[in-house]
């Protein structure tokens, strides 16, 4: 990414803090009923925008897969559907669905280009979770929300680049429920464990010697005081094994912002009649006046 883009960024992520509350959203699939199914089967990670709505499927290798579609409805005729198949050992599957600030496409996947806010304003994330019961991975296992970050907030440098995990695992809550859909609120007593970030993985922001630390215990270190938000993901894989589920209603809540977005599938329209069927429709309409005539 080019330091122009990059700096474009940063001037979107001072002008974000002051944004106004945001309500609710409708995404829809790029394709009506019944939806879409974005896959990869190479192991690079590759990404598809969803419309024009700043979500984006990403990350998805090793034929993992991810898309809006009718498989398991919430609230609505939809939902965003997620399914590894290969793994746990070798080339895992891995797919997610994000939302990404001024994105850009590097390479055939998706990041973020600018920022929704400081950090230590992120009050709150949500969402909803279907695990299928026919998904063989780990019990525990069921599509974990992150939020994505810039530690230092200057978008023009990426190596501290990373994000914080949000997993029932390290919540003290046993394994995932089946064939049914879960509503997860994640707050400021919720567990969260980091990738990246320029800190390594699971690090111990607090130092009391656990790498799962709440969300107040990483928004009050003075390492993350200049921590930008790059967007928020959903999603599943990356040593997991066979998962089959879903993932719908996601939203967070950045100092006066409140975002929620539901995933759904337009319904398919009726063509309209092309002209050599209207043409013949007139004709029958002409031919049945004659007729009432005689």
């Amino acid at each position: 990414m080019s330091e122009q883009l990059s700096m474009k960024g940063l001037v979107a992520a001072l002008l974000c803090v002051f944004c106004g509350t945001v309500s609710a959203a409708t995404i829809l699939s790029n394709g009506t009923a019944p939806g879409d199914n974005f896959t990869n089967a190479s192991g690079s990670n590759t990404g598809q925008a969803v419309g024009a709505s700043g979500w984006y499927y990403n990350n998805v290798r090793n034929n993992g897969a991810v898309g809006i579609n009718t498989d398991y409805a919430r609230s609505g005729n939809g939902s965003a559907n997620l399914t590894t198949t290969q793994g746990p050992a070798g080339a895992s599957s891995k797919a997610d669905i994000e939302y990404l600030a001024n994105a850009v496409q590097v390479s055939g996947n998706w990041f973020a280009n600018g920022s929704l806010g400081l950090f230590t304003s992120l009050t709150s994330m949500s969402y909803d979770w279907y695990r299928n019961s026919s998904s063989t991975n780990s019990a525990v296992q069921h599509p974990a929300m992150r939020v994505l970050l810039d530690l230092d907030g200057n978008l023009a440098t990426t190596s501290d680049r990373g994000g914080l995990v949000y997993e029932r695992a390290y919540n003290a809550v046993g394994n995932a429920a089946t064939d049914t859909w879960v509503s997860e609120s994640i707050g400021a007593s919720s567990k969260l464990w980091n990738f990246g970030l320029g800190l390594g993985i699971e690090f111990d922001i607090d130092g009391d010697s656990t790498p799962y630390d709440t969300l107040t215990e990483w928004k009050a270190s003075a390492r993350m005081a200049n921590a930008v938000i790059l967007g928020f993901s959903v999603g599943v894989g990356s040593g997991w094994g066979p998962f089959d589920g879903a993932t719908d209603n996601i939203a967070w809540s950045i100092g006066t912002q409140n975002m929620s977005s539901n995933f759904e599938v337009p319904a398919s329209q009726v063509p309209e009649p092309g002209p050599l069927a209207l043409f013949a429709l007139m004709a029958l309409g002409v031919a049945a006046t004659r007729r009432t005539r005689h």
